[in-house]
């Protein structure tokens, strides 16, 4: 289930996991929950998923309200 789309490998998965079960199985397979850099990406996620519900490397865990992605950058707009 990987995808390479310019430079950028995806691995969808069909198995119905929380947040954190999600991100430890992308980890598990040297990966990690996606993190979108920009709008076509984005577009081309959700275009590939069809309105399927799925997890992203995003998340106020650590502060409430405070987002950051996976790999601590946090969230602009």
């Amino acid at each position: 289930n990987w995808t390479f789309v310019n430079c950028s490998i995806y691995f969808m998965s069909t198995e119905e996991k929380n947040w954190t079960e999600s991100r430890q199985d992308c980890r598990d397979k040297g990966a990690d929950l996606l993190i979108i850099n920009n709008k076509e990406e984005q577009e081309f996620i959700s275009k590939q998923l069809d309105r399927s519900e799925f997890w992203i490397g995003l998340s106020d865990r650590d502060t409430e309200g405070e987002w950051k992605w996976v790999d601590d950058t946090p969230l602009t707009t």
